[in-house]
């Protein structure tokens, strides 16, 4: 195996910035992104959802998981309702429709609340 030599010392050099303009940079290059999971709590605090929907509004395909998520990681409860749904070779397939317990959008809102701030596309 050959060896690369090493570029003389002059080619090497590294631009340098100040500390202050160094987090400037990074902060225009750090992009907030909102999580799936408060896209979800802002859709449901309007209307129920079925994964189908979700994919159609927000491009949403594992809903089940970001329902499982905020039910057993941020203690947000749902009603679930499994709803038929006839596909294109004419069978018959199952979707659940998730929507909030009326007691639990309080606590939806409190997790959505961060976000607002920092996202204003919304």
């Amino acid at each position: 195996m050959k060896k690369i030599p090493a570029l003389p010392p002059e080619k090497t050099s590294k631009k340098k910035f100040s500390t202050k303009n160094k987090n400037k940079l990074i902060k225009a290059t750090i992009k907030k992104i909102t999580p799936k999971y408060i896209l979800t709590l802002r859709i449901l605090l309007n209307r129920s959802l079925v994964e189908l929907e979700a994919f159609k509004l927000y491009g949403e395909t594992c809903l089940h998981s970001t329902i499982s998520t905020l039910a057993n990681k941020k203690g947000v409860r749902f009603h679930r309702k499994s709803e038929p749904h006839k596909h294109q070779n004419g069978g018959v397939t199952h979707f659940t429709r998730y929507t909030l317990f009326d007691e639990d959008r309080e606590k939806a809102k409190a997790l959505i609340k961060p976000f607002e701030a920092s996202n204003d596309d919304w």
